[in-house]
């Protein structure tokens, strides 16, 4: 498999604007929901993980996030950081951090709910994520 978004209505959207991946998201899941409902070993080349905006503060955040990470296998992982959710942000952070994922910060690319992007905003999110996906490169001739 080429690519995998996992998580909530932000690896939704991202998943959308990328027809090359496989979408395990949800919108509005928690990090604990989204181990007891969608988990299972992932392998994919690359994979966008959006995760832990909808947990509040549990304290379980990081933990879950842990769990899910360890669960793929790929290439490349990049994390979502929601905007303005300070919390959810500290845990993902840390989760990328502890695994040497990239992590892309969407506030720059929110609408008036201020976390979720516009159209034009998973499209460029989308590319940042995969810059290789075949969505952004494309051959010559």
């Amino acid at each position: 498999m080429l690519c995998l978004s996992l998580g909530d209505s932000l690896a939704v959207g991202v998943g959308q604007k990328l027809p090359e991946c496989q979408v395990e998201a949800e919108v509005g899941i928690t990090s604990t929901r989204f181990i007891v409902e969608r988990l299972s070993p992932a392998r994919a080349d690359r994979v966008v993980i959006s995760l832990g905006v909808n947990d509040g503060d549990s304290a379980r955040t990081i933990e879950n996030l842990v769990r899910v990470r360890s669960s793929v296998t790929a290439r490349s992982v990049v994390w979502l950081l929601p905007s303005g959710h300070e919390a959810a942000r500290r845990a993902i952070g840390a989760v990328a951090a502890r695994f040497g994922d990239r992590t892309i910060d969407t506030s720059p690319y929110v609408g008036d709910d201020r976390l979720h992007p516009t159209d034009a905003g998973y499209r460029t999110l989308a590319r940042l994520a995969l810059p290789l996906s075949s969505q952004a490169v494309r051959p010559k001739g």
